[in-house]
C-alpha cells in the first residue's frame, strides 16, 4: 500500500506540474514563413496512409531530402521526387545498391568547377542526392557500411553520372565542387537506375528562366506539392506516457528524485539532471564529474551522429507519430560534437521555435547534455494548397531573400497542427 500511494502521489506530481504549465508554447517567427492555405478533405483533401514508418528508422536517417535521374538530355527528361515520403523510399531502394558500390569504388578526388557541375547535373544517365544540409563524408559513408578514404570532407549534394564511357561520381560540399571516377560500375549499371521511371517535370531553377531568382539548384517538379496537413500534440502531457519515457531513460521512480521547479518537472538520478517542460522539451545534464549513463558516445562524427540518433529513438519509441528524424548538422570545436537533428513529416523538415527537434552535446565521448522537443503528428486527413513556386519566389524577393534556395517546410509553433510552408533557406538557421 505504501509503495501504492507513493506511485500514485508521483503521478499526480508529474499532472500538476505540466497542467500548470501546459500555457507555455514556442513562438516561431511566423513573419518570415509564407504559409499554405489549408483544404478541407471534403474539398478534396487527400487521406493519411498513416505510414511514415515504411522502411524503418534506419533508412529514415540516411534518405536524402530530395533525389533525381535524368533519363535523357538531348531531350531533357527528369524524374524527380521532394516532399514524398513513399516515392522517395521507392526510388531510394531501386538507386541503393548503386550508390553503395560507386561510394566505395571511388577513385582519388579532383577538383571540378561550376560549370563541369551544371553539365552532369543535365546529363543522362545521371543520379542525384541532396541532403539539404552540409555532412561529414564519413557520416553518410557510415550509414553505407563504406570505408573510402578518397572521400573526406563535406558532402551536401551528390551526382552519378557518365563521361567518356566511364562513371564519375560528382559531390558538392563547404570546399567547392568534387569529381572522382568509379571503378565497380559501368554505364549499363548506372542505366539501370532509370528503369521504368517516367519524366515528371522535374528541373533545376538553373534550367528555367523565369526561376532566375532562385538559387539555381533548386528543384521543382511539374506540379505544385499539395502536402498533407499534421495534427501535433504533446506526448508528455500524459502522466503514464512521461513515466514510461523516463523508464527508457534511465531515471527510474525508486532511485529517482523528482520536484517541481523553474517551470518544468526535475528529476534527480546520481548527480544527472532531466527536465520536463509543459511543452513537451526535455533536457538533460550529466554530473559536474561526468556521467557513464549512456555509455560511450564516440569520438568521431560517425560514431558520434549514431550514437545521438539512436538515443533520441531510444527517448520516443515512436511517441513521434509519423514523423521521422533526420540530420540538421554535426559540428565540432576542441573535441566537442554537437549534433542536431529535425523532425520530418512527407519527406520535409518540421521548423519548431526552438530550431531543431534535437540537439546533443558530446565531451570526452560522453554525453554532456542534451535538449529534444517531445512531438506526436498524425495524418489530419486534409491537404494544403501552396503557392506556385514562381508566386513564392516573387513573394521571397520581396521579403529581402532573392537567390536564396525555396524549400517547402512544416511548421510547428506548438500548437495542434503542423502546417507545410514555403521558406527561404536562410530562415531557416538553426537556433542552437
Amino acid at each position: 500500500m505504501g509503495r501504492g500511494r507513493k506511485k500514485a502521489r508521483r503521478v499526480e506530481r508529474l499532472k500538476s506540474a505540466l497542467i500548470a504549465l501546459l500555457s507555455v508554447t514556442a513562438i516561431l517567427l511566423t513573419t518570415q514563413i509564407l504559409p499554405g492555405q489549408p483544404l478541407a478533405a471534403g474539398a478534396g483533401g487527400v487521406s493519411g496512409t498513416g505510414g511514415q514508418q515504411a522502411g524503418g528508422e534506419e533508412t529514415a536517417a540516411i534518405l536524402p531530402m530530395r533525389m533525381a535521374v535524368t533519363l535523357r538530355d538531348d531531350e531533357l527528361q527528369r524524374y524527380g521526387v521532394q516532399y514524398q515520403r513513399e516515392e522517395g523510399q521507392l526510388l531510394f531502394q531501386q538507386i541503393y545498391s548503386l550508390l553503395l558500390e560507386s561510394l566505395s569504388s571511388a577513385g582519388p578526388a579532383k577538383a571540378a568547377g561550376e560549370t563541369a557541375w551544371r553539365a552532369a547535373m543535365a546529363t543522362a544517365p545521371g543520379v542525384y542526392l541532396d541532403w539539404q544540409t552540409e555532412l561529414p563524408f564519413s557520416v553518410v559513408l557510415s550509414w553505407f557500411s563504406v570505408d573510402n578514404a578518397n572521400l573526406t570532407g563535406d558532402v551536401r549534394r551528390i551526382i552519378l553520372t557518365e563521361e567518356r564511357e566511364t562513371v564519375v561520381l560528382y559531390w558538392e560540399g563547404e570546399d567547392g565542387y568534387r569529381m572522382a571516377e568509379v571503378t565497380l560500375v559501368g554505364r549499363e549499371r548506372l542505366a539501370e537506375a532509370a528503369s521504368g521511371l517516367k519524366d515528371n517535370g522535374a528541373r533545376y531553377a538553373f534550367e528555367v528562366e523565369r526561376l532566375e531568382l532562385l538559387d539555381p539548384y533548386t528543384m521543382v517538379l511539374g506540379q505544385t506539392p499539395a502536402p498533407k496537413i499534421y495534427n501535433a500534440s504533446n506526448p508528455t502531457a500524459d502522466a503514464g506516457t512521461l513515466n514510461d519515457m523516463l523508464n527508457r531513460l534511465e531515471f527510474p521512480e525508486q532511485t529517482s528524485a523528482s520536484y517541481d521547479g523553474a517551470g518544468a518537472l526535475v528529476i534527480r538520478n546520481e548527480g544527472d539532471t532531466l527536465r520536463v517542460s509543459a511543452d513537451g522539451t526535455v533536457t538533460y545534464e550529466a554530473a559536474d564529474d561526468g556521467s557513464g549513463r549512456y555509455g560511450s558516445m564516440g569520438r568521431d562524427a560517425a560514431a558520434v551522429v549514431d550514437n545521438c540518433r539512436r538515443l533520441a529513438q531510444r527517448l520516443l519509441s515512436g511517441l513521434q507519430g509519423e514523423a521521422s528524424l533526420c540530420l540538421q548538422s554535426v559540428e565540432e570545436e576542441h573535441g566537442v560534437w554537437t549534433v542536431r537533428l529535425d523532425y520530418t513529416l512527407s519527406g520535409a523538415r518540421v521548423q519548431t521555435g526552438q530550431g531543431c527537434a534535437a540537439e546533443f552535446t558530446v565531451e570526452e565521448g560522453e554525453l554532456a547534455r542534451f535538449r529534444l522537443l517531445v512531438r506526436s503528428y498524425q495524418d489530419s486527413g486534409s491537404t494544403a494548397v501552396m503557392l506556385p513556386e514562381l508566386q513564392a519566389m516573387a513573394a521571397m524577393d520581396a521579403r529581402g531573400h532573392g537567390g536564396e534556395e525555396l524549400l517547402l517546410v512544416y511548421l510547428d509553433t506548438g500548437g495542434q497542427t503542423a502546417t507545410p510552408c514555403w521558406a527561404a533557406a536562410g530562415e531557416l538557421k538553426s537556433e542552437g
